[in-house]
């Protein structure tokens, strides 16, 4: 998230988690995160709540150490929560959660205590995958009309759809303890069958001897997210919360519209601009700002 880093205000993170004292602080998993939470999505609110990376507490990033931050922060009596991905349930293997389709009982579930928020789609990327932002951006960097939005869903829908391999092959890398396929690894492949041949091919005879059966069974597993019958935006929404949104947004820019710079903070700014900020994260931060 390079370019999120060179706007303003990221060079200072001190200086951005030092602000304001004495309100709920709620720890995310990176600058970057930070950046998106406090100086584009929630900026107004600083008054009465403060994002930091968990780094500003515990000298490393990621999912792990804000559930550390958090509980060393409760420990000594101050009010604070934590922003987590999804994707930390697959990381500390919680498989249950991570096949979840059912986001009532996913939220509900709360599996890292009431003071974390797992988020519903599977990385903070995923929630920049905003067709009228999406679009607006690749329209303004090519400088070209905008498209129609059921046209940009239809294409998005059909990127998750070349993904789900690729996150079910992820999965059962994990699953062996062998490092996973890069965001970027399907950008040369069209058809969701293309990335099926190529896991098979190259990935599978990696495994164990049960490494096949392990990948049909996550293949069916991502694929249940899925929602063929719905309209678009239903699934697209779907598909994102087991879909890596930055695997996504790598197809959607590089691969299909040959734009190699970073737009993620130009993306969360849109988002902000078009007052499209997702409803579970605008009643995330509503509830830690009233309890």
């Amino acid at each position: 998230m390079g370019a999120v880093k060179s706007l303003p205000g990221l060079q200072e993170p001190d200086k951005l988690t030092t602000r304001y004292g004495g309100v709920p602080v709620v720890y995310v998993e990176s600058e970057e995160d930070q950046y998106v939470f406090g100086e584009c999505w929630f900026k107004e609110h600083l008054s009465k709540i403060e994002f930091k990376p968990a780094k500003a507490k515990c000298d490393s990033d990621g999912c792990n150490a804000v559930l550390k931050a958090v509980r060393e922060e409760r420990q000594a009596g101050n009010p604070a929560w934590g922003v987590v991905d999804r994707d930390i349930l697959m990381a500390n293997d919680r498989w249950n959660f991570v096949h979840e389709t059912n986001d009532e009982l996913y939220e509900r579930a709360q599996p890292f205590g009431n003071t974390i928020k797992v988020l519903c789609r599977w990385e903070m990327e995923s929630y920049l995958v905003d067709v009228e932002a999406l679009e607006n951006v690749k329209a303004s960097s090519k400088m070209e009309p905008e498209r129609p939005l059921a046209e940009v869903t239809q294409e998005l829908v059909d990127h998750c759809h070349v993904l789900v391999p690729h996150a079910a092959i992820n999965a059962v890398l994990h699953l062996h303890k062998i490092k996973g396929l890069g965001d970027g690894y399907t950008n040369r492949f069209n058809t969701p069958d293309d990335v099926n041949t190529d896991i098979h091919q190259k990935h599978i005879p990696r495994l164990p001897g049960n490494g096949l059966a392990d990948y049909d069974k996550h293949l069916s597993l991502v694929s249940a997210f899925d929602l063929p019958e719905d309209a678009l935006e239903s699934q697209l929404n779907a598909l994102l919360r087991r879909i890596h949104g930055k695997a996504l947004l790598e197809r959607f820019f590089h691969a299909s519209h040959k734009i190699q710079v970073d737009t993620r903070g130009l993306l969360a700014n849109r988002i902000k601009e078009k007052s499209r900020i997702p409803q579970e994260i605008k009643e995330f931060v509503e509830h830690v700002t009233t309890s």
